[in-house]
């Protein structure tokens, strides 16, 4: 969840159990292919403003373009700013854009188009205002109590000013994340703009079917320049996915957790990864009987998460908390208090699970079959990742399978998903204990203090049990064997740099691997 940097830190800490494999580099001729990636799911929106899955954060990540970029662990460089500074009470951040950053239409970009781009994220029907309102007169925008946001101000046409009601210095990983993209200013208000977006990211949208996006290499992109000539996302299921790229139909199936034990790496590379998330079944406790505390804590007792980990994903990490490994508030090792789970009456409990894992139907008939023994009234239902957004959105999901993948890498954006205010507390729970212990998180410039306060708020999610936490992922990243220069992000699969990633033409042509 997303110059002053603060990943020196948080890489030390995230590397702890874990580094990925380096690949060899090589030396060879570009190869005109497509490169066809897997993903789960089309996007569910092109709007980075309305962005709030893995597959949206994807596209976003090619196509569009920040102030700011992420590294592949944690650290921060240049986007379309080439630079950019922060005042002395750390309260303002000066950012100088890149006279040679331009959108795909060949139109420069300009401070108009930085203003009117963040100030959308923060417009009344933003869905990520959260990570946003630290800005000076985010709350009166979002309310429709004023016209323009007073925190984000043009100086000139090449620089812009960003200012916060108090200093906070995650304000950098959220203008480097996936909804903080710099649009045409001139052409985002028009209500067919983004049916085929322009951005100002690496590669442009060229087409689209009901399965791909194809996306073409953009010659006058500003940074370093994409080595594939064309990007193709393909929306398949997980195990039709794992048949194409076993048949050198797909060269990148990163976009789900393997264990590296699948018959698809038999021929191809398995880069392994630690990743920030933690696979969840979240409960909402707008609707009954998972409004009740009791009821909540007896659920996830009864979830066995060790053995639903050991049965489809052995190589994950345990997980004994919602925070993931590395983060302020993370849970090491199990409670040692064990008491018996006393199954409490209960109206029907309806678990849902996403259609195009590997084995949905397997997961579906764990969860039911293992509960109903312990004597829950529980059944399962298995939906399409896009309707099942939908009505996460609506919050009518009761229990639901997800990954809840850290965008930024502070637990800030993690834990902020349980604000009393925060339109995506999926939840639903309001608590005071949580929200002033955000309010008073934010306050804090020590960072040791700050990291105090968020392991208190950990453990308050923790005991209201909002949900039963499953597994810290530990990715085996499935990529065709001819691939070169994939750097796994240790944030989340959005993050990879795709810009580098390039073809060995002599393994294409048969020759030396």
């Amino acid at each position: 969840m997303k110059k002053i940097v603060l990943g020196t830190t948080f890489t030390a800490l995230i590397l702890i159990g874990g580094i990925y494999h380096n690949q060899k580099q090589s030396n060879t001729k570009r190869v005109e292919i497509p490169y066809i990636k897997a993903v789960y799911s089309k996007p569910v929106s092109y709007d980075p403003a309305q962005m709030n899955d893995g597959a949206s954060l994807i596209f976003s990540e090619l196509v569009y373009e920040g102030l700011l970029r992420f590294t592949e662990n944690y650290g921060i460089k240049a986007g379309i700013a080439e630079s950019w500074e922060t005042s002395e009470d750390g309260k303002t951040i000066t950012f100088s854009i890149n006279p040679k950053a331009k959108f795909h239409n060949d139109e420069k970009i300009n401070a108009s188009d930085v203003v009117v781009s963040l100030s959308r994220v923060l417009a009344p029907e933003s869905k990520v205002f959260k990570y946003y309102d630290m800005i000076k007169g985010a709350d009166e925008y979002h309310a429709g109590k004023t016209k323009t946001l007073s925190g984000i101000k043009a100086i000139d046409e090449k620089t812009v000013t960003v200012e916060l009601k108090s200093p906070f210095p995650p304000i950098l990983y959220v203008l480097a994340g996936g909804t903080a993209k710099i649009l045409p200013a001139n052409k985002v208000k028009n209500k067919d703009f983004f049916k085929k977006p322009i951005g100002a990211g690496p590669f442009k949208v060229v087409s689209e079917s009901k399965t791909d996006i194809t996306l073409a290499k953009f010659d006058k992109y500003h940074g370093e320049s994409p080595k594939l000539s064309t990007l193709i996302l393909r929306a398949i299921d997980q195990d039709s996915a794992m048949k194409q790229a076993k048949n050198g139909k797909l060269h990148d199936l990163s976009s789900w957790p393997l264990n590296g034990l699948e018959d698809v790496f038999k021929n191809g590379q398995d880069i392994s990864t630690v990743v920030a998330d933690t696979w969840i079944i979240g409960f909402n406790s707008r609707i009954a009987p998972l409004n009740d505390l009791k009821v909540r804590k007896a659920l996830q007792a009864s979830i066995d998460n060790e053995k639903f980990r050991k049965t489809f994903y052995p190589s994950a990490a345990p997980a004994y908390g919602y925070v993931p490994q590395g983060f302020p508030g993370h849970v090491e090792e199990q409670s040692k208090k064990k008491s018996k789970v006393i199954v409490p009456p209960h109206s029907e409990i309806t678990i849902t699970i996403p259609f195009g894992l590997e084995k949905t139907v397997e997961i579906a008939a764990f969860f039911e079959k293992d509960l109903k023994e312990k004597g829950w009234n529980i059944k399962t239902e298995v939906l399409d990742w896009t309707e099942m957004m939908k009505r996460y959105e609506e919050k009518t999901l009761h229990a639901f399978l997800v990954s809840m993948i850290v965008d930024y890498p502070d637990t800030e954006f993690l834990l902020n998903n349980f604000a009393s205010n925060n339109p995506d507390n999926y939840s639903g729970v309001k608590d005071s204990i949580i929200d002033e212990l955000l309010i008073s998180a934010r306050k804090l410039q020590d960072r040791i203090k700050r990291y105090k306060v968020y392991e208190k708020l950990a453990n308050r999610v923790n005991e209201l049990a909002l949900s039963a936490n499953l597994f810290h992922s530990r990715p085996h990243y499935w990529i065709h064997k001819c691939v070169r220069n994939f750097e796994p992000n240790l944030l989340a699969v959005a993050y990879i740099d795709y810009r580098k990633v390039e073809f060995d033409s002599k393994c294409l042509l048969g020759g030396k691997k």
